[in-house]
């Protein structure tokens, strides 16, 4: 076997480990989506997109749930709309005493869901 066969067969098993971590993430954050939607009052839904392939849970099975974004948007009392920046203050800069890289504008619009279509 030569070198670029063993580096190809390298960077395949590289590939497939990160996609079964990512597949095991996903697993637990249903997981746990299912666990929060157990307590009285909590109603949880989860949209994961992944490739373009959507992953969805709902804690409960109506018409009505999940509500739109335009029904979320009115609510009162007005919702808690987090972006990754909010995450990474919250938990990981007091946490690990390191500044984390801001994104910038145009990723954070995309990343707060207001995009019409998964990458």
């Amino acid at each position: 076997m030569d070198t670029t066969n063993v580096k190809r067969n390298d960077e395949g098993k590289r590939r497939k480990r990160k996609n079964e971590g990512i597949n095991r993430r996903k697993d637990t954050l249903i997981k746990k989506a299912y666990e929060l939607g157990e307590f009285d009052g909590i109603d949880v839904a989860l949209i994961i997109c992944k490739h373009g392939r959507y992953t969805t849970y709902r804690s409960r099975d109506h018409a009505s749930w999940p509500p739109s974004v335009a029904e979320i948007q009115t609510a009162y009392p007005l919702p808690k709309n987090m972006l990754p920046e909010d995450i990474e203050k919250r938990f990981f800069n007091h946490t690990r005493g390191k500044k984390l890289p801001r994104k910038n504008k145009e990723e954070a619009r995309i990343m707060s869901g207001r995009q019409t279509t998964c990458k």
